[in-house]
Parts: C-alpha cells; structure tokens; sequence
C-alpha cells in the first residue's frame, strides 16, 4: 500500500510573487516513513511516505503533476480513491501548502498539480510532494500487513580507508526514521546507479536484514571507496496488535 525526507535548514525564505512574501524560518522536521495503522470501525486508515515524480517541468505549459494518476502508472501502490491527501513544498516542508503564495490543486479526487503559468509573475511551481491516506479492509486475525518505506539515505559515504558508507538499522533508527528493528526484508541501491542490482556494482557490501546496508572503503579493491548507497525496509505488522 505504500511506496516511497527532508533537508531544510534554518533560514529566512523570500518569495517573488507580485510582491515580496516574507517566509518564516523553517524547523526540520523529524522524518517519517512507516506509517502505523490505526483502527476506525473496520477500516484501518494508512498514510503513504511522501511521494515525489521529479522536479517540475519548466516552461509556460510546463509544472508539477504529481496526480493519482501519474503517481499509480509510475508504480507506486496506492489506493486510486484516497481518503484524504497532504501536500508540501519539497524546499519548505515546514509550512502550509497554503502559505507558500502559488495557485496549486491538491485535493483526495486529483492529487497535485502545479502549472507554471498560473504562478504569477515568477512563472515557476516549487518542487511539490504528496501523500495519500488510503483505507484498507481489517483483515483476519493474526494476519500480518508489510509495508516497504521509501528508500533511506543518511547522507554520502565518509572517506578514508576507515570510511564506508553506514546505513545500518541501527543507525536509521537513531536518525529518527520510525522503521521497525527487525526487518522481514530489506532492497539496497547505488544512488548512482538506481537501476543497477547490487550484485552487479562490483563492490563488497553488506546487505541483509539483520544488519542493514554496510560498506567498507577498504574492502573494494584499488578504488578503496564506497559507493552512496540507500536502503528501504520491508515491515510487518500483525493486525491482532493495535496502539
């Protein structure tokens, strides 16, 4: 049901639009990639991670289209009649959608969609992300439900030949992404490469459910450097246990 983070730092925003628009500063937010079901009569309700098609296409006829529509055909498994949806700025997650100054639809029916030529004279749709709440029947009793995350990237690969790259569940967890501690599964990637298995990279790299995703500069021959890897988890929650 779920498919596919943050960056802002603390800084006063400016917005051209006709007039000056003063943004107030931003506050990271703590990440959030696994949503727990909650009960509602005989639906539990679930929230999918942000999702993000690309940047916004540029020109007057261009913008951000991240409809249900595009959003499905682009394979993400999501509900095609959402109960409700969310939408932000990628570069001010922090605020309102409704603070921001453009002329955006965001809405259960459609999804997102920015055109560029509504945005006044800036003439440009920030980077928009959407997520959507979807509605799913309870299933029997000590059945389990497993939902991936997004794919994880706790930042570039440290130097040196005690450097690597360190995406283990261990450290995922203290970054504050709310993943469970025992994955039934996990997929990791070159973010270089998204389109290359792992096995084909060349490199020595741990990879496993117990441990996460860990490399080694030492260990990868005469390059001695890792690649920036990223990392989703497979999580499963047994619909008998509830918060």
């Amino acid at each position: 049901l779920l498919h596919p983070l943050l960056q802002p730092q603390h800084r006063q925003l400016h917005l051209q639009q006709n007039q000056q628009l003063r943004l107030p500063a931003l506050v990271r937010p703590q990440p959030l990639l696994l949503h727990q079901p909650q009960q509602d009569g005989e639906e539990k309700c679930v929230w999918s991670d942000w999702i993000n098609l690309g940047q916004p296409t540029s020109g007057s006829e261009g913008g951000d289209n991240e409809s249900i529509k595009n959003i499905i055909s682009a394979g993400y498994h999501i509900c095609s009649a959402p109960e409700a949806v969310e939408c932000r700025a990628k570069q001010y997650p922090g605020l309102q959608i409704s603070q921001l100054g453009q002329d955006v639809t965001c809405n259960p029916s459609v999804g997102l969609i920015c055109q560029n030529n509504k945005q006044g004279l800036q003439q440009k749709c920030f980077d928009y992300e959407i997520r959507v709440k979807c509605l799913t029947p309870t299933q029997c009793s000590g059945e389990e439900k497993c939902v991936w995350s997004d794919w994880i990237n706790l930042g570039q690969p440290t130097s040196g030949s005690e450097g690597g790259d360190n995406e283990s569940i261990k450290n995922i967890i203290a970054a504050g992404y709310h993943i469970c501690s025992a994955p039934e599964a996990v997929e990791c990637r070159a973010k270089q490469y998204p389109g290359l298995q792992i096995s084909q990279l060349g490199q020595d790299v741990t990879c496993n459910p117990s441990v996460g995703l860990i490399c080694q500069n030492n260990k990868q021959g005469l390059q001695q450097k890792c690649f920036d890897y990223e990392i989703r988890v497979k999580c499963c929650l047994s619909n008998s246990y509830q918060q």
